[in-house]
C-alpha cells in the first residue's frame, strides 16, 4: 500500500441543492464557471484536483503554503465576481496536512476525511486550516489567521484545532510569503564572497527547542551581515528553504551565493553542541566543517568563533578591530537570551495572529526582567508593540514603543535593528529627520540586511525621493531574491510618486499576488488612465482583498512628508468610488 504526506484541500458549494431547485440552468452554468476557476487556480498553485462529486472538489498540493494561498485566492475571486455580477456560488474550504493512501490517481484515508470535515464546519466564504497546516505556513505566509479553537469533527476521534484565514497582513509588511519562482543566477554573476546561512536543524530530544536552533541561525546571519567583506543573503531568503531537501548547486544558483552554511544544534540542559559545515555551492564541495561543544554560558563566544571561522574562509581579509566592532552587546543572564528567542518565535507571527503578538510581548517582558540592561529585548518589545498598533489597531502603544526603542539604543548604540525600529516608529509619527537618521545608521551598521534596505527604500519614497527608493529596492532584491512581490509593490509606489501612473498600474496588475496596499495604489493610478477596465479591476481586487476597506483606514498610514500625496490619494480613491470611512 503506497502512502505519502500531502496537503488536502476540500471545497464544497453552499446550498447547492436548494439553488438547483430554484434555478437549475443558471446554477449549473455557475458551477461550470466555478469548476474552471478551481482548475486554473489549483494548477497555478502546483496542485491537482483528484476528485469531484457534483458540487464538491478535493485537491492535493505538495506545499501547504500553496494550498492556503490558492484557497484564499479562490474565495477572493468569488467575492470579486459577486461584486461585479451580483450572483455567484459560495464555497466552504478546509485544508489539512496528513499522510494518505495513494490508489492510482485517487487519495484515501483519514487525512482526506479530516479535510472534508474541516470544510463542513467552515462558514460560507471561509477558509479553515488544521494546526498541522498552520504550523507549516505560519512563518512564511503573508496571510493573517485567527485561532478558532478546538472542534469536534464528525466521525473523527481526536478534536482538531482550527485556524481561519482572515486576510493579508498590514499595509507595510516586508516579509515574503509564497515566493515567486526564482530565476537561477548565471555562475559568473555570483559574488565570490556571498553566503547563505540555512536554518540549523534542531537535534534536541524536545522538538519544542526549535525556537533555539532558529534563533541561533538568525543570530549567526546577523553577525555575518555586519562584515562589509561579505555578501549575506537575508534570513527571509534562507529560511524559505527550511525543512526542504534541495540540491546545493541549485540552491546556490537560486539564492545567488557561492557558499552555504548548514548545521545542527543539540541542546541538553545547560550544554550545547553545534555542528557546522561550509559548502561551495558552485562545486558542491565541503570546504570546512567543525564541531563545537560548550556550556550555554559560553554561547556568544561560540557564535563569535563560528562567525570568525566563516569570515576567514569566505572573505579575503577582515581586520581584528572590525571583527570586535561586530560583536553585539551580550545579556548578563542567559535566561534573558532564551526568553528573547521564545519571544522572537512568537513575534514572527505577530501579523499572523493577535494572540502571537501578545505572547511575544510577554516573553520580551520576561527577558527585560531577567536582564534590565538587555538592549535587544527592549528593541524587540518596541517592535512588537508597534505591530500591535499597526496590525491589530491597539491604541496608545506607539508612544511606549518609541520610548522602548530609545532605551534600546541608549543601551547599545551599535545595534542596527534598534535603529531600524526607531526609524520606523518615527516615520509613522511623522518625525522625518529622526526617521532618516536612524534608517541611515541602521544601513551603515548592517549593509547586508534586505529588510533594513527595503524599509529604507520605503522611507525615501515617503520623503519624496522615488529614485533613491528604487536604488534601495534593487539592493534589497540582490540580498533577498524571494521578495519580488514586495519589491514590485515598492517600485509601483515609487512610480506613483513620479507621476507615472501607467507604469504603476502595469506593475501591480502583473503581480502574481496583489496586496491590499498595491491594489489601493493601482486603483488610485487607474483614475488617470483612459483604459476604464483597469479601474474596474483594481477596485474589485481591492474590495475582494479587504471588503471593509476605506480611504480613512488606508491613507493616514501612507506617511508622506509632503501631504499633497496623501490628499492626492484621498481624491483618487474617492474618484474610484471606494468608501471614505
Amino acid at each position: 500500500m503506497l502512502r505519502r504526506l500531502t496537503t488536502i484541500m476540500a471545497a464544497d458549494v453552499v446550498g447547492y441543492s436548494e439553488k438547483v431547485g430554484t434555478s437549475e440552468t443558471a446554477t449549473l452554468k455557475l458551477l461550470a464557471s466555478l469548476s474552471e476557476l478551481m482548475d486554473k487556480q489549483v494548477e497555478r498553485g502546483g496542485g491537482r484536483v483528484f476528485a469531484r462529486a457534483g458540487d464538491g472538489f478535493l485537491s492535493e498540493f505538495s506545499s501547504p503554503v500553496s494550498a492556503v494561498q490558492v484557497g484564499f485566492e479562490i474565495q477572493r475571486r468569488l467575492r470579486n465576481n459577486v461584486e461585479r455580477h451580483g450572483n455567484e456560488l459560495e464555497l466552504r474550504i478546509g485544508i489539512h496536512l496528513a499522510d494518505v493512501v495513494v490508489e492510482q490517481d485517487n487519495l484515501l484515508g483519514d487525512g482526506v476525511n479530516i479535510a472534508a470535515r474541516i470544510e463542513s464546519v467552515a462558514q460560507p466564504g471561509q477558509v479553515l486550516v488544521s494546526k498541522s497546516v498552520f504550523d507549516q505556513v505560519k512563518r512564511v505566509s503573508q496571510l493573517s489567521f485567527e485561532d478558532v479553537g478546538e472542534h469536534r469533527l464528525k466521525n473523527i476521534s481526536e478534536p482538531q484545532r482550527l485556524f481561519r484565514v482572515i486576510g493579508e497582513m498590514g499595509n507595510h509588511s516586508f516579509m515574503s510569503g509564497n515566493p515567486d519562482v526564482l530565476t537561477p543566477k548565471p555562475l559568473d554573476s555570483i559574488p565570490p564572497n556571498s553566503i547563505a546561512v540555512l536554518p540549523f536543524v534542531n537535534m534536541s530530544a524536545d522538538p519544542e527547542q526549535e525556537y533555539f536552533s532558529d534563533g541561533f541561525s538568525e543570530d549567526l546571519i546577523t553577525e555575518l551581515a555586519r562584515f562589509k567583506e561579505l555578501f549575506v543573503v537575508s534570513r527571509n531568503a534562507s529560511f524559505a528553504f527550511k525543512d526542504r531537501s534541495v540540491d546545493i548547486r541549485k540552491l546556490g544558483q537560486e539564492l545567488g551565493v557561492a557558499y552555504c552554511l548548514e548545521g545542527s544544534v543539540r541542546k541538553i540542559g545547560a550544554r550545547i553542541r553545534i555542528t557546522a559545515q561550509l559548502i561551495d555551492t558552485r562545486r558542491g564541495d565541503h570546504c570546512w566543517a567543525d564541531k563545537f561543544d560548550a556550556d550555554l554560558t559560553n554561547l556568544f563566544d561560540l557564535q563569535d568563533g563560528l562567525a570568525a571561522a566563516i569570515v576567514s574562509k569566505v572573505a579575503s581579509r577582515v581586520e581584528t578591530k572590525t571583527r570586535d566592532a561586530a560583536k553585539q552587546k551580550r545579556p548578563v543572564d542567559l535566561k534573558a537570551y532564551d526568553f528573547l528567542l521564545r519571544g522572537l518565535e512568537k513575534h514572527r507571527l505577530g501579523g499572523v495572529t493577535q494572540q502571537s503578538a501578545e505572547e511575544a510581548l510577554s516573553w520580551f517582558d520576561k527577558a527585560i526582567r531577567a536582564d534590565p540592561n538587555y538592549a535587544r529585548a527592549y528593541a524587540w518589545k518596541s517592535c512588537a508593540m508597534a505591530t500591535l498598533a499597526r496590525e491589530w489597531t491597539h491604541k496608545n502603544t506607539l508612544d511606549e514603543a518609541l520610548s522602548l526603542a530609545q532605551r534600546a539604543i541608549e543601551l547599545d548604540p551599535e545595534d542596527s535593528e534598534s535603529h531600524r525600529i526607531l526609524g520606523s516608529i518615527n516615520l509613522y509619527l511623522r518625525d522625518f529627520d529622526k526617521a532618516e537618521f536612524h534608517f541611515c545608521r541602521a544601513v551603515k551598521l548592517n549593509p547586508n540586511s534586505a529588510f533594513i534596505l527595503g524599509r529604507t527604500g520605503e522611507l525615501y519614497n515617503f520623503l519624496g525621493d522615488p529614485e533613491k527608493a528604487l536604488s534601495f529596492q534593487r539592493r534589497a532584491m540582490k540580498l533577498d531574491p524571494l521578495l519580488p512581490s514586495y519589491c514590485r509593490e515598492l517600485e509601483a509606489a515609487a512610480h506613483y510618486v513620479q507621476g507615472d501612473f501607467e507604469r504603476t498600474a502595469q506593475l501591480v496588475s502583473g503581480l502574481p499576488r496583489v496586496s491590499r496596499r498595491a491594489a489601493a495604489y493601482w486603483a488610485a493610478a487607474a483614475t488617470h488612465l483612459d483604459e476604464k477596465s483597469y479601474l474596474e479591476r483594481a477596485r474589485a481586487e481591492l474590495l475582494s482583498i479587504d471588503p471593509d476597506f476605506s480611504v480613512a483606514s488606508f491613507v493616514p498610514f501612507e506617511s508622506y512628508k509632503d501631504r499633497r500625496y496623501q490628499k492626492q490619494l484621498e481624491s483618487e480613491l474617492e474618484r474610484a468610488q471606494l468608501p471614505l470611512s
